[in-house]
């Protein structure tokens, strides 16, 4: 059976976007870069969320600033280009900043594509493990954002319906904005107050108390931690014996031996893994379609 990164065991998908991420940080080798962006943005399009157009505008002018700023700023380099105001722009100040900003870019979307798999349940879940008073105060505060913001929108249409609320001039809007926030905080403190009383009458307190997983660590979360785990082994492993590469005062990037294409290949294997596992699942849910 085969199972996708999001479907599996919260600590699974923690362990892979950290795997991803911190080698993309932490080992600016260009090869290894350009893979990283590939595989995170093949996961990003594969998953479900909003606002995924807006993102991707923001990176592609996010990277080419990133592009611009460097070659402007940094004047290392033996080929020079071009003179703006007696200032050299060198080709390896260009590629330096090409590397630095395709690493930045990847892990923003490395970390944007958590925010859409990494649900509110999963973190729950992960912090239970750690601490139930954690766990309960992490949950109460995820859940207090959206019911802030809402009671907030109704406070302020009483408000307005009782012609309290006066935006004519900003001082009168200031002051009525402070009158919507005081009662917001009564309303919060009073909501606290019930739901110590609450969690009082319901045993909170007592000794023992065991806290509900809905997911469970089983073997195929076991084997896919255990997969992901020796890729980036390898990764590391091959990292520290090759992988070498310099921006000044040449530019020089080395990829000549079986320790390179090693660590790449797996490397490679492990970002695309989410994309081919879903692969998987989608062509096993085809096939058992056909079977019916």
């Amino acid at each position: 059976m085969i199972r996708s990164i999001e479907d599996s065991n919260p600590i699974v998908t923690l362990f892979f976007f950290a795997y991803t991420a911190g080698l993309t940080m932490f080992l600016p080798y260009p090869p290894l870069i350009v893979i990283s962006l590939i595989g995170a943005a093949a996961y990003f399009a594969s998953v479900r969320g909003e606002r995924k157009g807006s993102f991707t505008l923001f990176a592609v002018i996010l990277f080419l600033l990133l592009v611009i700023a460097n070659s402007l700023v940094s004047h290392k380099g033996q080929t020079v280009l071009l003179f703006i105001n007696s200032r050299p722009i060198t080709l390896e100040s260009f590629y330096f900043g090409l590397n630095s900003a395709l690493m930045i870019i990847a892990a923003l979307y490395w970390f944007r594509t958590l925010t859409f798999v990494f649900t509110s349940d999963k973190l729950i879940y992960l912090t239970s493990v750690l601490s139930k008073d954690l766990s309960l105060i992490i949950s109460m505060s995820v859940r207090f954002v959206p019911l802030f913001t809402r009671q907030r929108k109704k406070i302020k249409e009483t408000q307005l319906a009782m012609g309290l609320y006066n935006d004519d001039s900003l001082t009168h809007e200031i002051r009525s904005n402070i009158r919507i926030f005081s009662i917001l905080i009564t309303w919060a403190l009073e909501g606290g107050i019930t739901t110590a009383d609450s969690m009082e009458a319901r045993g909170f307190s007592l000794p023992k108390r065991t806290c509900y997983r809905k997911k469970r660590f089983d073997r195929l979360d076991a084997l896919l931690l255990a997969a992901m785990t020796g890729l980036f082994a390898v990764a590391v492993m091959c990292a520290s014996k090759g992988f070498e590469y310099s921006f000044y005062p040449k530019t020089r990037v080395v990829i000549n031996n079986s320790t390179d294409i090693a660590g790449l290949s797996a490397f490679a294997v492990l970002s695309m893994m989410p994309v081919i596992l879903k692969g998987g699942v989608s062509a096993r849910w085809k096939y058992l379609q056909r079977r019916v």
